[in-house]
């Protein structure tokens, strides 16, 4: 008996140690066309940093190169929504960039959260923008947005247009008395999607920054669990689903890296980015096949020393995914979980 307590103690001990080396976990889940070539502005400007087409096709080509023949690997245990290989494919991936990676997926079906890399809370920037209309949507009930609105939430979804955001952001502290209750009543909107963690700030931003939202600190695992929730209609009634998931599905060509290049038959998605302390945040949220039982939700946050790095890094993680996702059709799951 001595000795099997003193194993077992070692494993723990051994396992304790290992922590810091996962790169991998799984969790359990709880309309008119875009302007194209319009010059556009996040939380900060695209242009300046931003790669170009040819760049960007070439950071696509290579990973296609280096992942060709991995596409039909073996599907691990039934409900993983990745291959057998992905763990390690995704570290190799990771260790040829220029910066750190997070990424997590989950089914819109009955299934599980996967995590790769980092989940670390961090800048939500313009992803944010999507909670926000959400709230506003909920805000108005029915309502619903005045055609003002409606041209502001197409600008600030499509386009990331910062005034838009501000604008929309304007009317809901309007109708709930304040900036203190409008951030909390978005904050309230992520924890109806099963976010209990996330907190909506409403100290001015940093200088050069443009939203308080933009500041919240949400990891790629929250973010994931809001947009299932929107796409599984637990958030808003199905016409205001419709309509949101349909702005994310016209997100302008200049800002269509990542996920919106990657060859996904369907995707709705959104971006944001900005400066960190040394370097910069780009990140994305998005739905492939939103509509599906296949449907999967992705996020995916690079920390990278450059605007135009971290939208090769997304670009390249986005095609090494559409290498690696099983997308099947699952049972439907509920809105609790």
């Amino acid at each position: 008996m001595f000795v099997l307590v003193v194993c077992g103690v070692g494993v723990g001990i051994f396992l304790a140690d290992q922590t810091h080396h996962v790169v991998a976990r799984v969790v359990r889940a709880n309309d008119p066309a875009s302007r194209a070539g319009t010059q556009t502005q996040g939380e900060y400007p695209a242009a300046p940093g931003a790669s170009s087409l040819k760049s960007v096709q070439a950071a696509l080509a290579a990973v296609q190169n280096e992942h060709q023949g991995e596409a039909n690997a073996p599907v691990d245990l039934p409900g993983s929504l990745l291959t057998s290989d992905a763990a390690a494919s995704f570290d190799r991936l990771r260790s040829s960039m220029s910066g750190r990676l997070g990424l997590a997926v989950t089914p819109l079906g009955a299934g599980r959260t996967e995590i790769l890399g980092e989940d670390e809370a961090a800048h939500g920037w313009s992803t944010t923008k999507v909670p926000v209309l959400v709230a506003l949507l909920k805000a108005r009930g029915s309502k619903g947005l005045t055609a003002q609105e409606q041209q502001w939430a197409r600008a600030a979804i499509t386009a990331s247009d910062n005034r838009s955001i501000l604008d929309l952001f304007g009317d809901l502290e309007r109708i709930e008395g304040g900036l203190g209750r409008a951030s909390k009543y978005v904050q309230n909107v992520l924890r109806l999607s099963g976010d209990s963690d996330t907190v909506v700030p409403t100290a001015p931003p940093p200088a050069g920054a443009v939203t308080t939202f933009g500041q919240t600190e949400w990891s790629p695992a929250n973010s994931v669990k809001f947009f299932r929730a929107l796409a599984l209609g637990c958030l808003l009634s199905s016409s205001e689903t419709s309509y949101v998931l349909r702005l994310m599905e016209s997100i302008e060509p200049s800002e269509s890296w990542g996920l919106g290049s990657a060859g996904f038959g369907s995707v709705a998605f959104k971006g944001g980015w900005g400066p960190e302390s040394g370097g910069y945040l780009v990140r994305q949220s998005g739905i492939v096949n939103p509509r599906s039982s296949s449907g999967v939700t992705v996020a995916i946050v690079a920390f990278a020393p450059s605007f135009s790095a971290g939208t090769e890094m997304l670009t390249r993680t986005a095609s090494w995914l559409a290498h690696h996702l099983a997308l099947t059709p699952r049972p439907r799951a509920s809105c609790g979980g």
